[in-house]
């Protein structure tokens, strides 16, 4: 099911393609996602480089045939150094539904586990049902929901849910 396709940790190498899947992402799915196009199409280069070099994070890209075809990250939180957050998920549409996401959970949740995290966290709007049943799926617990105003500016529900390592 999966044939063809490999996941792997994104370098200065990748910062092109990862900084065209990340806004292209923003651009078609931007009820997806917590910021905006126009927010990340301003970033300075450091910023984007900074996503891909600091060691309490890590971007992975998902490749067919040597393309880059989704995208995902983990990241260490500031305030809490044994937790984690998952975010950034985007797999371009011809490659969804083939189970492809369950390589980002798996290589997300290897990845804290190497840094010794003890609980992993995770978020999504209320209205993406896609999302939660990947998240239920696996493993992870709903804990909160607060609102938010979105980066396409609207508002509503963000549910939270952890898994502890």
């Amino acid at each position: 099911m999966n044939e063809g396709y490999i996941i792997k940790q994104l370098t200065l190498e990748d910062l092109e393609s990862y900084k065209t899947m990340r806004l292209e992402a923003l651009q078609l799915e931007a009820d997806k996602f917590g910021n905006s196009f126009a927010v990340e199409a301003a970033y300075p280069e450091s910023e984007w480089i900074h996503r891909l070099t600091q060691p309490d994070r890590a971007c992975f890209g998902l490749f067919y045939k040597n393309e880059l075809v989704g995208i995902t990250a983990v990241l260490t939180n500031a305030e809490d150094l044994t937790n984690g957050y998952m975010t950034q998920s985007y797999i371009r549409p011809p490659h969804r539904a083939k189970g492809l996401s369950q390589l980002f959970y798996n290589v997300r949740i290897a990845w804290a586990k190497q840094q010794g995290l003890k609980t992993l966290t995770i978020s999504h709007r209320k209205s993406n049902l896609v999302s939660k049943a990947a998240i239920l799926k696996n493993g992870f617990l709903f804990t909160h929901s607060e609102p938010r105003v979105w980066g396409d500016g609207s508002e509503g529900e963000n549910l939270f849910y952890s898994l502890g390592l």
